[in-house]
């Protein structure tokens, strides 16, 4: 099946299953990601300041608080921390 022989109908009915299974996907990947996080582990995220280091404070049920290095706090979804190791 070529994309480029497809009718917009086609298409459409097509995007419905693919977008459902790129929600699954996300929300499997960000389960494994919050069930890995602990209060108080360090982990990193990117933003537009660039990337951000902090320490977790609490974890939600889709997000993760952070407090950064400079005291400010960050709501985040799962899905962009990436927890670091302590060194």
């Amino acid at each position: 099946m070529r994309i480029d022989d497809l009718s917009l109908d086609q298409l459409l009915e097509l995007n419905q299953p693919i977008c459902r299974r790129i929600e699954e996907l996300q929300a499997r990947q960000e389960m494994d990601v919050l069930s890995r996080l602990t209060l108080g582990q360090a982990v990193s995220f990117a933003t537009r300041e660039g990337q951000i280091f902090g320490r977790v404070i609490k974890i939600n049920r889709k997000t993760v608080i952070v407090q950064s290095e400079d005291n400010r706090q960050w709501k985040v979804s799962a899905g962009l921390i990436q927890p670091l190791r302590d060194v």
